[in-house]
């Protein structure tokens, strides 16, 4: 174990210039000071006197947690830590009484540095973020350390220096409260003490759609006014069929039952799905996108272009330009920050991604909540005890590898089956799905119970 000590620490001293330099350039070009202070254990001014931190990685896992902080925030005070710009602007926005500052990097003295200035008692890591030297430290200053809604990377076992790594932090943590009974196998694989080892339920299951939650659009300050506009132009008017675009919008679908919707897309769902999206715009059916990774929305429109289907970004329509024609059916790519939610209500169907990747389907239960029938593609690692419950209740469909055919023609096969359903037909798939969600929704109840036993919430 030495041996790998000591060449993450000697890893960790070779980046750290580089780190510095990226963390500059990072909070010039985000105008966003903190992100270097903060990053090096600097800490401005915080409002509020916080006895506990919750760390979420990024904007999915603030989104993820929301539920949560609402509730612990009634009877605690607390610091919100997040990794990237994106992640503090939700927060910011979600919770704007709070506190939000960036996570240390992993070196000790920064660290030490850090949790003396933020004065915490109590950290609450979502989902599974390992840094080595934060959870040793921690330790050292008896600050009680919680990771919630627990998952772990399944082949972690092939990366032994990973595994490690992993096993020697890990020895440093109170309370480990998993998402799922999968999961915690795999955490219990890794010699955790099972005492400190709890299946509780993904608090995803948690997630209530609420309607007045304005999406965070702030991507940076040249797009701003622009997204500002757009968000405002397509507000719901109408909760039980979401979202619809006005003239004003300059929006037209003449399909009214509904578009598809592919939402939180990797590299190659595009590519794959580009067949069973030519065949739906020759039907009039709109496609929208919404990219896990905003930046690839400019190379996903030059995609579709190049294959001969009309494609416009969101924040190029909040601009009056293009002007869509009434017959529109190509595609739109969501490019903000949030919008996501809004999205959801107003379609047909709607297909998960990620899980032609290796990082795997992204967040399923959010989307079913709205009841509309669910597609993923075969990777479903990320959510697979959810995945293959809910598709037990009928409420969700994999797409299953077929190797006699293609992916794209595979793919389409299952588009075209949902498409010819009628709509009574497809509410009745998406309600199961519903269904399903609304009977785990008590799972934050278990969560507060289990944090407040343990002593780490009041």
């Amino acid at each position: 174990m030495l041996y790998y000590k000591f060449i993450y620490s000697t890893a960790l001293l070779l980046i750290f210039p580089f780190a510095i330099i990226y963390f500059l350039i990072l909070s010039i070009r985000k105008r966003d000071l903190a992100i270097i202070k903060n990053r090096l254990g600097s800490i401005l001014k915080l409002e509020n006197k916080n006895s506990i931190c919750i760390h979420c990685s990024s904007l999915g896992e603030i989104n993820g947690a929301k539920e949560l902080i609402t509730e612990i925030v009634k009877s605690n005070n607390i610091l919100i830590s997040t990794n990237t710009f994106s992640g503090k602007a939700r927060a910011q926005q979600l919770f704007p009484n709070l506190d939000v500052v960036y996570f240390p990097l992993d070196y000790k003295f920064i660290i030490h540095k850090w949790l003396k200035l933020s004065q915490i008692k109590n950290v609450l890591i979502y989902e599974t973020e390992i840094w080595s030297n934060f959870y040793k430290v921690c330790a050292s200053k008896k600050i009680k350390l919680c990771i919630i809604n627990a998952r772990i990377q399944k082949n972690l076992h092939k990366t032994k220096f990973i595994k490690n790594i992993y096993k020697e932090a890990l020895k440093n943590t109170n309370l480990i409260l998993c998402k799922s009974g999968y999961e915690r196998e795999k955490y219990r694989k890794l010699g955790i003490d099972e005492e400190n080892l709890l299946s509780i339920g993904n608090l995803k299951y948690s997630y209530v759609p609420d309607f007045r939650d304005k999406p965070s659009t702030k991507r940076n300050e040249k797009t701003y006014e622009y997204n500002k506009s757009i968000v405002r132009d397509a507000e719901i008017d109408n909760k039980e069929f979401g979202p619809y675009w006005t003239s004003k919008k300059r929006l037209h679908f003449s399909n009214k039952d509904g578009y598809f919707l592919m939402a939180s897309t990797h590299e190659p769902d595009e590519k794959y799905f580009l067949q069973g999206i030519k065949e739906l715009s020759e039907k009039d059916i709109v496609t929208v996108i919404a990219p896990r990774h905003i930046k690839r929305a400019n190379r996903i429109k030059i995609f579709f272009y190049k294959n001969g289907i009309e494609a416009h970004l969101l924040t190029d329509l909040a601009k009056g330009n293009p002007v869509l024609k009434r017959n529109f059916s190509g595609v739109i790519i969501i490019d903000t920050f949030g919008d996501l939610p809004k999205y959801y209500s107003g379609a047909k169907y709607v297909y998960v991604g990620g899980g032609y990747s290796k990082r795997g389907v992204q967040n399923i239960i959010e989307p079913s909540h709205y009841g509309k029938p669910i597609l993923v593609g075969p990777n479903i690692e990320n959510f697979y005890e959810e995945i293959i419950n809910l598709g037990k209740e009928k409420g969700i469909t994999i797409i299953e590898d077929n190797k006699s055919i293609p992916v794209q023609e595979n793919i389409t096969k299952y588009l075209k089956e949902l498409n010819e359903c009628d709509n009574e037909t497809l509410a009745k798939m998406g309600g199961l799905a519903k269904a399903y969600n609304l009977k785990l929704n008590s799972v934050l109840k278990k969560y507060i119970d289990i944090l407040k036993e343990k002593n780490f919430i009041n």
